[in-house]
Parts: structure tokens; C-alpha cells; sequence
């Protein structure tokens, strides 16, 4: 049974929209139906065609899937103020799981479209998904074993997709750092493979790139867009971005790991960097790949206040600041990288 769209007064009673701002919750109001389902009702199933995305008004659902061998594997229970029917959305994909509904429950039901709309025009909600996603995947790993590792692995990029579309509504704010976060992350992965780094560190390494600014959602547009130097007070803001992004990712379990990589991208070799002003091996080594691939790609990249240097002169640049700016092993690495030509031809075809 559909009813009329929710005010953004009864969204804010649910714990999921507690903390968001009023531009998103009238957003939200405007998509979202309400939607009632009897206990024991399929409100999705599993393998079926996925347009649809729920949160939880009232009641609860519980969340199974049926395994190779038909058994049903119970997979969670979702009660008022969470949500189901995402991942399917993320990948455009079948549903993979099916949901019953454990009692008289009232559903909140977005459009495929809809979603959409709402990942690029309302972050903090990309970011409240997030948070339950991080969750989610890590009691599903301890669930599902071996025989859903695969499943692992497509909820892995599901969550890869997600990160990689807020940090697009991100950088859509200013149009001389779009794809900045793609070719930071492009040599930082560079970076470390040719480190011999293990793939869990990889993956530390690629989320942390693709999240290594994400504390500039706290920088307002006028300092990031300004075409000329910044007053003293605009330059302590943006000095502020790591701590904030530390700030965004500490209560998002899941990403934990990713901390060093937004934190200490502006720390320097020789200590005089921020935020910590940490030094040498003291700085994580993934803050110090960072560092590299961060410098290199600003460098050579137009900004409102100057343009692009030529390669070869950032190439010089990262030498001469090896052990002041820049670890030396991670500059080694990067110019050893570079000089076989894949990196370059990969950044072009990314622009």
C-alpha cells in the first residue's frame, strides 16, 4: 500500500536523518513513499529485478539468502531507521538477498533514479550509508566464508562505488580539482605496488586516496574557487581539512584503517608539515605515498591562481624535495614508475 511522500519534521525522528541538514531531509520528503507491509510479507527477493531502495520507518525486516545448496542463510535483521535494498542499486545488478518483513513495518521507498539524485545532491546521507555499510560488510564476512566470497567482493566495490560518488559530488564543486582525487589515487596505487606493498595495504592505499580530501566538504566554496592568495584566516581553514577528514572517518568503522592516508598527506619528511608535524618513518607510509602522488598531480595540474607546470619540472621538483618534503624511497619508487610510461598513459586516459 503506497501513501503520500513523508515530511522532513518525521524523517528527522528516525536516528538515520538525526544529524542531517534541513536542504537534505526536504530532499529526501520529496522522493521518498510510504510504504506498509503485514508480517511475514516479501517486500524484495532475492534475484529479482532491483529499482527500489528502503529505510525503515517502523517495524523491522529480516534479511536472508538462499545458498547453492538451498539452505537459507539468515543474513541480518534491520529495525526502525535502517535501511535495505542498496547494493543492488550501487551495481545495477538483481537483488542479492530477500527481505520479510518481522512485524507490522512501514517502509520508506525510493526510486532507483531517485537514489541516485540523492548520493550526488545529499552527502551526509552517502555518508550515514557509509557508516551502516562498514558494519554490514564486516558481520557479512564472519556470515559468509568461503562460500560467499565472491559476494565479498562485489559488496567490497559496491562500497568502492559509493566512496568514488561522493568524492565526485565533492569535487564537482570546483572545476580545476575534478579528477584530482582519481589521478592522486592512480600513483598512489603505482606507488605502492612497485613497494611491494600487500594487497590489503592496496586496497588502504586506494580508499584512502579517493578519501584523502574528503575534509574539504568543511572548506566553504569561496576558499576553495578564490583565484588569488588566501588571507591568513582562509589558510588556517584549509590547513584544518586533514583533522576534519580524521573527524568524518572516525565514526565510520570500516574505514579506520584509511585514517593515516587522510591525516597525514600534508605531513613533511623533515617534520615541518601538518597536521602532527611528524617526521620521517613517523609518518605512515601510506601519508607519505600520498604526499607524492598528491604533489605531483597539483603540480601539474591548472589552479585558479596559477597553471600547470611541465612534467619534467615536476619530476625535478619531487627530487629536489626527497628528504625534506618527500620520503626519498617513495620519490624513488614513483620516479621508477614514471620513467616505464604506463602511469602517464593511464593519468591521460583518466583525464
Amino acid at each position: 500500500m503506497t501513501r503520500p511522500n513523508p515530511s522532513a519534521i518525521a524523517l528527522r525522528k528516525l536516528d538515520f536523518f538525526a544529524g542531517m541538514p534541513d536542504e537534505h531531509l526536504r530532499l529526501v520528503a520529496q522522493v521518498a513513499r510510504l510504504r506498509r507491509f503485514r508480517p511475514g510479507q516479501v517486500v524484495i527477493e532475492e534475484n529479482s529485478p532491483a529499482d527500489t531502495f528502503f529505510i525503515i520507518r517502523s517495524g523491522g525486516v529480516r534479511i536472508s539468502k538462499r545458498l547453492e545448496t538451498g539452505e537459507e542463510m539468515f543474513l541480518a535483521e534491520e529495525g526502525r531507521g535502517g535501511f535495505f535494498g542498496e547494493m543492488a542499486l550501487l551495481d545495477e545488478g538483481p537483488r542479492s538477498a530477500t527481505a520479510r518483513a518481522l512485524e507490522p513495518t512501514s517502509l520508506l521507498e525510493i526510486s532507483r533514479n531517485d537514489f541516485k539524485v540523492l548520493l550526488d545532491q545529499a552527502p551526509l546521507l552517502a555518508y550515514a550509508m557509509m557508516r551502516v555499510l562498514s558494519t554490514r560488510l564486516r558481520g557479512t564476512g564472519a556470515l559468509m566464508v568461503a562460500e560467499l566470497q565472491r559476494k565479498n567482493r562485489e559488496l567490497a566495490e559496491a562500497y568502492r562505488d559509493t566512496i568514488t560518488a561522493v568524492v565526485n559530488t565533492l569535487e564537482a564543486r570546483d572545476s580545476y580539482t575534478r579528477g584530482h582525487t582519481g589521478r592522486v589515487t592512480l600513483i598512489a596505487k603505482a606507488i605502492a605496488a612497485h613497494m611491494g606493498l600487500t594487497d590489503e595495504d592496496l586496497y588502504i592505499i586506494e580508499i584512502g586516496a579517493l578519501l584523502h580530501d574528503v575534509g574539504k566538504i568543511g572548506v566553504t566554496d569561496a576558499i576553495l574557487r578564490k583565484p588569488g592568495p588566501l588571507d591568513s584566516k582562509e589558510y588556517e581553514e584549509i590547513l584544518e581539512h586533514p583533522a576534519k577528514g580524521r573527524n568524518i572517518l572516525s565514526s565510520i568503522g570500516y574505514l579506520e584503517k584509511m585514517i593515516p592516508c587522510v591525516l597525514h598527506h600534508h605531513e613533511r619528511y623533515d617534520g615541518s608539515g601538518y597536521p602532527e608535524r611528524l617526521a620521517g618513518a613517523d609518518i605512515p607510509l601510506p601519508g607519505r605515498i600520498i604526499s607524492v602522488a598528491d604533489a605531483f598531480d597539483a603540480m601539474t595540474s591548472d589552479r585558479p591562481y596559477r597553471s600547470s607546470m611541465p612534467v619534467r619540472r615536476a619530476l625535478a621538483e619531487l627530487r629536489r624535495g626527497a628528504g625534506r618534503q618527500f620520503d626519498p624511497k617513495v620519490v624513488r619508487a614513483f620516479l621508477s614508475v614514471w620513467r616505464k610510461g604506463r602511469l602517464a598513459g593511464q593519468l591521460k586516459r583518466g583525464q
